[in-house]
């Protein structure tokens, strides 16, 4: 699903919808726009919008679909938790702020991800859901399913 500022300013509503849908697996696609001048236009996505959908939408993911729905975004950052990396870019590809950057494990620089203009949403969301992650992370290591978090958390 493509994710422009409008949708991106309702994340519950956008969720809802895909899951009404009955899908089983969900890609966001954050559209950034940008004028004949390189300069963000007013319908584009922005990195505050973009984290606050991440995270609401992760927030009722994590809640209630686990087990039944794969977000692509989700599974990957859990992969790297679990020290499965899919992610892999050139250093020389990854901006200068990247290197100093914590969350630069799950998206190994802005470059590989999409346009830096994004980069304060993917760290909010990265820093938001960390705690959700270690814990389905520990429960697979223990050979659970990371779905019983959602029963930890009703």
């Amino acid at each position: 699903m493509q994710i422009d500022l409008a949708i991106g300013r309702h994340p519950q509503q956008a969720y809802r919808y895909l899951q009404s849908l009955c899908l089983t697996d969900i890609d966001f696609l954050p559209v950034v726009i940008r004028d004949a001048q390189g300069k963000l236009s007013a319908e584009s996505l922005t990195g505050e919008v973009w984290g606050n959908f991440l995270s609401a939408v992760f927030d009722l993911w994590v809640r209630e679909d686990i087990d039944r729905i794969s977000v692509s975004l989700f599974d990957s950052t859990l992969s790297i938790w679990r020290g499965i990396s899919s992610v892999a870019v050139a250093p020389e590809m990854a901006f200068a702020k990247c290197f100093c950057c914590e969350q630069r494990r799950f998206c190994m620089g802005c470059s590989t991800i999409n346009d830096p203009i994004l980069c304060s949403g993917y760290r909010r969301f990265f820093t938001y859901s960390a705690p959700y992650m270690r814990v389905m992370r520990d429960l697979i290591k223990q050979h659970r399913s990371p779905g019983e978090l959602m029963a930890m958390l009703s």
